[in-house]
């Protein structure tokens, strides 16, 4: 494990390098009680509205009812520095851009990953770096890397960065060395994509690695995960509208303020996620 100096001067540097640049049906549900008055203009007063995909655990899920996981605890974190309450407005992926374009919500927190294209539709604040992972029956083949996905097919979350990767840049590349392309077939959710790997629909599913642990977890056997480093290391950002400055600016108080009290490392240390590296920044920025 990284230290905490570490930690924290790799996620400053990252955040502070993001900002420079930056210049669903639902149903909302309040967490956080707020702390001192903020003066940041949101869409409810008193609130900071956050859209998110509640079918993503360990990092976006519903615990007795009540919105959990990495996310939800980093924002409400960040709500309380900002002196406001938490309100989670459940939006399936696929749609969670089109909110924060159409007003929905205040801010995205939902494991968006930073990429090119994405950028040029919302502002980013990087907040933590993950990557992908792939499960595989427990009876079944084990694939290892993504080249070992060649004329197979694969089960992933619809409107993710690896529908592209997988679609293109492996695909070509399997085809470059005389292999099928990779099948990429798309569901809404997670677990959708697990059932349908359980039920023989897909040869295997990626998806990130926190994520593929817990789903494995939860089948008893059925499934493992079966690459053996994390693929496409990738930083993840929180998503505000484009040009939206007050916001993008106070998020990133925000997260600098957890920096410093030590709140930033503790959380991300409790997921055993780590802080975005610069390098890993700037590659996903450049990813088409």
């Amino acid at each position: 494990m990284r230290t905490t100096l570490r930690r924290s001067l790799v996620a400053g540097t990252a955040i502070a390098a993001l900002a420079l640049s930056a210049c669903g049906s639902a149903s909302p549900t309040t967490n956080a009680a707020p702390g001192s008055e903020s003066t940041i203009p949101t869409k409810v007063s008193g609130k900071l509205t956050i859209g998110t995909d509640l079918t993503y655990p360990p990092y976006d899920t519903l615990e007795n009812g009540k919105p959990a996981g990495f996310d939800v605890e980093f924002m409400d974190a960040v709500a309380a520095k900002m002196g406001v309450a938490t309100n989670y407005v459940d939006t399936r992926f696929a749609q969670i851009i089109a909110g924060i374009k159409a007003d929905r919500y205040d801010a995205i927190a939902s494991t968006l990953y930073v990429s090119a294209p994405r950028a040029k539709e919302v502002d980013f604040v990087p907040y933590f770096q993950t990557g992908n992972s792939i499960i595989s029956r427990a009876d079944g083949t084990e694939y290892v890397s993504p080249g070992d996905l060649c004329g197979k097919s694969v089960g992933v979350v619809t409107a993710t960065v690896i529908v592209g990767i997988m679609t293109k840049e492996e695909s070509d590349r399997c085809k470059a060395e005389g292999k099928g392309a990779i099948t990429v077939k798309e569901f809404p959710t997670d677990p959708e994509a697990t059932q349908a790997l359980l039920s023989n629909q897909v040869d295997a599913q990626m998806t990130d690695g926190a994520v593929a642990k817990v789903a494995v977890e939860k089948t008893k056997g059925r499934l493992k995960l079966t690459s053996t480093s994390l693929i496409y290391p990738i930083a993840v950002g929180i998503g505000v509208k484009k040009g939206d400055a007050p916001m993008h600016g106070a998020i990133t108080d925000a997260i600098k303020s957890m920096q410093e009290d030590g709140s930033y490392d503790e959380l991300l240390a409790k997921y055993n996620l780590e802080p975005v590296d610069p390098a890993v920044l700037k590659a996903s920025m450049e990813r088409k």
